[in-house]
């Protein structure tokens, strides 16, 4: 439990993220400026706040929970689950929407596509920005609980409350800024804790048991064990995380925030060597966590948590738990600026009230918040289903990004993939996963853990929704010929792999980094 003088730490650090959210306020004469700020940010702060999204409310505590869990096999989810994404979104993707001027998925999909598929992804969106500031919510009452003793309840109405404020105030400028401080102030308050519970020497390293090794406990396939090479690899490595990089909403526009065009490039890469980096930072802590906490009764959400609780005194406690909640908080505040981006420019802009004044739409944008903020307190409730919220926030992946990958890749692979086969391709995707996590579920179909079951629903999503894109209602090769080649090969991909010399030494040096790690660690 915090002291008072923790608890005065704790709250400078709140008055710090208010007042970067108001002072965040200015430049928003536009509904771009609230929802988007699209070109409009450095490179390095558009880096920064790509990095602190993705390691918010998914890493700080769902990795350390997925460590203490399956061990040092969390790190596939930064390595193979993360840098072979990148360097695609960078290399290929991205470069794919700033051609067709299309500041998000949604929009690309509307050009390459028609209206309908346009709509079909944008709710499938914000359902999955709704889960995940969900799953924000719940883990940020987790740690109040362990650090403070809240109730689940007053931890997500706290929590969301504080969020509200700045994201009301500043829009996605504010998301942006708050996120890339509270970063700073993640990395300050997790660092010590490496060196509290794990000891870095050669001896220990060499008696370490298998929860300590990446590939070595690993059967080839096995969809009856915890975890199986083919599903790490091709499931997790393939399908989730191409999936997540190259079609999440809040990703993407992260990136597109970067002022000069080819510097969006660079963000995902940049983005990378900071990934690489903050893994070893929360996983091995997690992964030490079940020998030092000696089998207290603790879900592994609260692991991080209860490490900070038992090695650090008052002070690093008040920092650690400021760490933690800013990293949570990076999550939920970029999820519902998402959701308020989807809402008010893919649904109500485009659907419902195309022809309102700016000012119209940053109040709609506004609202949005409120209705975002509301049924993240479901999906906070339905976290408690899982053993961990990495299975949840990975089912959502499987479920409803891995389809949304499939219509990008067909429509860039083929000209002749259509509309109507691009609504079909992804519906039928979903469905076909959905029946399969629904037969795991009641016991007719068996795997070893739910996570395993979120790789093969990835596969299986993937799989049938690009093969409904390809082959499902496809267009004469004079249809719509003059919109569709502009988003097909080679005018996409070929324009895409020209790369600078820059982007190049980026790319290869972040996989050989990447490929030494998964050596040393095997």
């Amino acid at each position: 439990m915090l002291g008072p003088w923790g608890l005065m730490i704790f709250l400078l650090y709140v008055m710090v993220i208010l007042l970067i959210g108001w002072s965040s306020r200015r430049r928003q004469s536009t509904s771009n400026d609230f929802l988007n700020a699209s070109r409009s940010l450095p490179a390095w702060i558009a880096a920064l706040s790509f990095l602190a999204y993705n390691c918010g409310s998914i890493e700080v505590v769902g990795m350390s929970a997925m460590a203490a869990q399956y061990g040092i096999q969390a790190l596939h989810f930064y390595w193979i689950g993360g840098i072979p994404g990148l360097i695609f979104m960078g290399i290929v993707v991205l470069p794919i929407y700033i051609q067709s001027g299309a500041r998000s998925l949604p929009e690309y999909l509307g050009m390459r596509f028609g209206a309908n598929v346009r709509l079909l992804n944008a709710c499938m969106s914000m359902a999955g920005t709704v889960c995940s500031a969900g799953v924000a919510l719940y883990a940020m009452a987790q740690v109040l609980y362990v650090i403070l003793g809240w109730s689940l309840v007053t931890g997500t109405l706290v929590s969301a409350a504080v969020v509200l404020v700045y994201v009301l105030v500043g829009g996605v400028r504010a998301t942006i800024f708050t996120s890339v401080f509270q970063l700073f102030v993640m990395t300050a308050g997790l660092a010590p804790l490496l060196f509290l519970t794990v000891h870095f020497n050669a001896a220990s390293f060499q008696l370490r048991s298998d929860r300590w090794h990446l590939w070595k406990s690993l059967p080839i396939i096995s969809p009856h064990a915890p975890l199986d090479c083919f599903g790490v690899v091709f499931g997790l490595g393939f399908v989730i995380s191409f999936s997540y990089w190259c079609t999440d909403f809040v990703m993407i526009q992260r990136a597109l925030t970067a002022r000069p065009v080819d510097a969006a490039r660079k963000v995902p890469l940049l983005a990378g060597f900071g990934k690489l980096a903050l893994a070893l930072l929360i996983v091995l802590p997690g992964v030490a966590a079940p020998a030092l906490l000696r089998g207290a009764p603790v879900s592994f959400d609260r692991t991080m948590p209860a490490l900070m609780s038992l090695e650090y005194g008052p002070a690093l406690l008040a920092l650690g738990s400021a760490a933690l909640l800013a990293g949570l908080m990076a999550g939920l505040a970029g999820n519902v600026s998402g959701f308020s981006a989807l809402w008010t420019e893919e649904v109500y802009r485009t659907r419902i009230r195309p022809d309102r004044t700016e000012q119209h739409y940053i109040q709609i944008g506004r609202a949005s918040v409120l209705v975002c903020f509301l049924l993240a307190q479901l999906a906070a409730y339905a976290t408690f289903c899982f053993r961990d919220l990495m299975e949840f926030l990975q089912l959502i992946v499987a479920l409803f990004y891995a389809p949304a990958f499939a219509a990008v890749l067909a429509g860039v692979l083929s000209k002749r993939t259509s509309g109507r086969g691009a609504f079909a391709g992804i519906l039928i995707g979903i469905l076909s996963a959905c029946a399969l996590q629904a037969g795991f579920w009641m016991g007719y179909v068996h795997f070893g853990s739910q996570m395993n079951a979120n790789f093969y629903a990835a596969l299986l999503n993937f799989s049938v929704a690009i093969l409904g894109c390809l082959f499902y209602g496809r267009q004469n090769i004079g249809t719509r010929e003059s919109e569709a080649k502009k988003y097909t090969a080679p005018n996409s991909i070929l324009g895409a792999i020209c790369l600078t010399p820059a982007l190049t030494l980026l790319s290869a040096a972040l996989l050989i980094v990447c490929l030494f790690l998964n050596v040393l660690w095997r």
